[in-house]
């Protein structure tokens, strides 16, 4: 049986832990990419390989952890209509449906029992079908972040130059194998360093777009930044204006310990500018 204060009370856990493995694995790995920067100065490249492929993974891992945790943000920021409404409403579907897919994905075990309230809430077959993905519901990085595969070679050349260029050793990739591994990419790879996930559609975000559209479906940050309502013009300078007769109420940051949805838009904005 749905217990709303239970499922909330997991959502605040589960944003906890998500923080403390980010920190954690962000530590971990600045310390081996200094480890990796000591293998290519003496010339071990092939061991700096087979460990820069571990970085990669971690590196994935620790973006899906942050994108899921400010979809479980959302959720608190929404929790009405979690709490109230019997079937899942379009403004929080995809969160539901990324949390439903990555929790058992993911080694945070609050997300778990996050899940078994969902179930409870809109029942086994809505939660078979986010973890399979039917609908298509669930967030594309996600999807591409938690896969469970080799990284591109192409990848690995890219992050032993980054790391290589941060530590000042002198290394590069061959240009010629460079040009090679190119063709043998994945149609749908995207260079994380060069080229940012997310930024082809940076131009769309403020565009509005209707929630049940299949086809340029409008992505988290969109959809953020539509509840805060439009942009409030500049006010005009006013030297020799007499002071004004009211002020408006300055904005709340937090309600009641729910995440405010301007500080969420801009912790996506700047997740999108990696």
């Amino acid at each position: 049986m749905f217990n709303p204060t239970r499922a909330k009370v997991q959502l605040k856990l589960s944003v906890n832990r998500l923080q403390m493995l980010q920190n954690k694995k962000n530590m971990l790995a600045q310390q081996q990419r200094k480890e990796i920067a000591r293998l290519l100065e003496i010339g071990k490249e092939e061991s700096a390989r087979i460990r820069v492929e571990h970085i990669i993974r971690e590196d994935f891992s620790t973006e899906a952890l942050e994108i899921i945790e400010l979809y479980c943000e959302l959720l608190l920021a929404r929790f009405g209509l979690l709490e109230q409404l019997k079937n899942c409403d379009p403004a929080i579907l995809e969160a539901v449906n990324t949390i439903l897919y990555a929790a058992p994905r993911s080694e945070v075990k609050e997300l778990l029992l996050v899940r078994d309230q969902l179930a409870a809430k809109f029942g086994r077959d809505f939660v078979t079908n986010a973890m399979e993905n039917k609908d298509d519901s669930v967030n594309p990085r996600i999807i591409q972040k938690l896969k469970v595969q080799t990284p591109d070679p192409y990848l690995v050349n890219r992050y032993l130059e980054e790391i290589a260029k941060t530590f000042k050793v002198a290394w590069t990739s061959d240009p010629e194998t460079d040009h090679q591994l190119i063709g043998t990419m994945e149609s749908d790879f995207i260079d994380p360093i060069h080229h940012p996930i997310g930024q082809d559609k940076s131009k769309t975000l403020n565009k509005p777009q209707p929630m049940d559209m299949d086809e340029g479906r409008l992505d988290l940050l969109g959809d953020l930044s539509s509840l805060s309502g439009p942009p409030k013009p500049a006010p005009a300078p006013t030297k020799a204006a007499p002071p004004p007769t009211s002020t408006a109420p300055p904005p709340s940051t937090e309600s009641d310990g729910l995440p405010d949805l301007d500080a969420l838009t801009r912790r996506f904005e700047a997740l999108k500018k990696r």
